[in-house]
Formats: C-alpha cells, structure tokens, sequence
C-alpha cells in the first residue's frame, strides 16, 4: 500500500506569489546574478527565497552551481504554470480597476419647481455630460416640494 504524500500547497498565499515572481525573475534572467538588477535584491537573498520555494513546493526548480544555472523539467513546468497565475491575477486586477473608470448605476435627483428649465441652472448641461461618461447610468428627476428636498 502506497501512502500519498499530501499536496504541498493545499492553499496558495500572498508570500507564494511573491515568491514565484522571484522565480519567474530568475527564469527569465537566467540565473542569480542576472537576477539581482532586476529584482534589487542580493544573489544570496535570492538563494533563500528560491529555497523557499522549492521547499514549498517539494521540488527542485533548478539546478545551481558552478556548472551554471538551469530549470529543472518541474522547474519548466512551474514556470509555465506561475506565468498562467501571474497572468491571471494582473487581468484580475486591470478588470476590476477598470470597473471604478465605468460609471453605472442610478441616480435620483429632487427638484423643486421647475429649475430643471432654468438656462443657468445648467442641470440638462451637467446631465448631458453625466450620460457621455457613464450611459449606462440611470437618471430620474423627480419634482418634490422643498420641505422634501
């Protein structure tokens, strides 16, 4: 009977992603010191973060040495599969600060009499405007007695 190792990263956390930005770094550098500009931090800090990663995730990433630098064939695969993340979280992020450029909702404006006519109260104006920037708002005027404004 086979005992199955359980998976190492039964959840994934802010300081995983930041790690894998470093390997990514790393990888697309081609090593440490290549690695060190980019990133602004030392070879050796560098050394500890990829430990961490490898340790986190059970796998060796890449080999290091005198030899020179290379990934590993799970090191490729986790690059390829830290790319997918990264990519994700950055359209994550552009989606939903592009959701507070977009303007949508309703607004309900109260009037009192008739301003709304008025040429210098330039409402229609600032209304106009309002739709060019935002048509999928919903406007409703309403004219209600001043006690109720």
């Amino acid at each position: 009977m086979s005992s199955r190792r359980p998976d190492p990263l039964a959840q994934v956390s802010d300081f995983d992603i930041r790690l894998l930005r470093i390997f990514r770094s790393v990888a697309e550098c081609g090593g440490f010191s290549a690695a060190e500009t980019v990133l602004g931090i030392g070879r050796s800090a560098i050394s500890q973060q990829m430990s961490d990663l490898e340790q986190r995730l059970g796998l060796r990433l890449c080999q290091r040495g005198r030899a020179g630098f290379s990934l590993t064939e799970e090191g490729r695969e986790v690059y390829q599969s830290a790319l997918q993340l990264l990519s994700a979280l950055e359209s994550f992020r552009t989606e939903v600060n592009g959701l507070h450029q977009h303007l949508r909702g309703e607004l309900i404006i109260g009037l009192t009499d008739n301003l709304v006519t008025l040429p210098h109260m330039r409402i229609t104006h600032a209304l106009a405007q309002l739709k060019e920037r935002g048509p999928d708002v919903q406007i409703q005027i309403r004219m209600i007695a001043p006690n109720e404004v």
